[in-house]
């Protein structure tokens, strides 16, 4: 998958969980009805989202540039008052 399908993939239209969200059976009822487009990552929360992204983004990069590009620093801001940075 290319970095743009993932993301798209990942974030377009979708609800993202953590792996050890209380409701996760809940939200995958939801999803085999055909309610939701589930994404499950191991944490969310503004801090862990964007490290999951920082480590996305690398692979994909290292993977396209063999190795020459790497990302520094990934920051998600879910709104004005609540953003992160992961380097």
């Amino acid at each position: 998958m290319s970095p743009k399908d993932y993301f798209t993939w990942l974030l377009d239209h979708t609800t993202v969980i953590a792996m050890d969200d209380p409701h996760l059976e809940s939200f995958k009822q939801l999803s085999s009805e055909g309610l939701i487009q589930l994404r499950i990552i191991p944490a969310t929360g503004c801090e862990k989202f964007a490290e999951h992204l920082y480590t996305k983004i690398n692979t994909f990069l290292k993977e396209e540039t063999e190795g020459r590009v790497s990302v520094v620093r990934v920051e998600f801001m879910e709104h004005s008052k609540n953003t992160a940075i992961y380097e």
